[in-house]
């Protein structure tokens, strides 16, 4: 039985990222987090799924699939257990047409519109700042409490760490 359910928000554990790309090195990328996504997970043996049709406990495997793509694209990343070492790369503008399975004219182009960065590591203390995109002049600018200043993609990309990524469907 598949179950379909609407998203506008994807959220991905870096830490089970990094495990299930079996990379030793610290840095990502944000096609890995898509590669994870879309990962089978397989239920059999003493972890298998007891199923309310035939009142058994069953094989099975649980996997997720993007049918259609919003306009609008949230990523929310985790770290688990505050590992900071963990960096993710991610461009400007993403392309996740593979992994759409079935609606292939389906929004899969996006532009990066907005990041919220930690930029204070401690526990006690987040610190965030956010960057924006202006669909007025196409700037990006940084919001850092009551300040706002013009900025860059690259000042965005390498502030702090990213916590959540928002990204918007553009025409190709």
């Amino acid at each position: 039985m598949h179950e379909i359910q609407c998203f506008y928000f994807l959220e991905f554990s870096l830490e089970k990222v990094k495990a299930f790309k079996n990379k030793n090195e610290n840095l990502l990328n944000i096609y890995d987090c898509f590669d994870y996504y879309q990962k089978k997970d397989y239920f059999d043996s003493e972890n298998r799924i007891y199923c309310n049709r035939c009142m058994t406990k069953s094989n099975n495997t649980n996997n997720y699939e993007l049918l259609i793509c919003p306009k609008s694209l949230i990523i929310s990343l985790n770290k688990v257990d505050d590992n900071y070492d963990i960096k993710l790369y991610f461009e400007e503008f993403l392309d996740i047409k593979k992994y759409v399975n079935h609606y292939k004219e389906s929004p899969s182009y996006y532009e990066l519109i907005g990041i919220v960065c930690n930029c204070d590591f401690s526990k006690e203390n987040d610190y965030f700042v956010a960057f924006c995109k202006s669909f007025k002049d196409l700037n990006w600018y940084k919001y850092d409490n009551e300040k706002v200043n013009l900025s860059s993609f690259q000042e965005a990309s390498s502030t702090g760490i990213p916590y959540i990524l928002f990204y918007s469907y553009i025409q190709r």
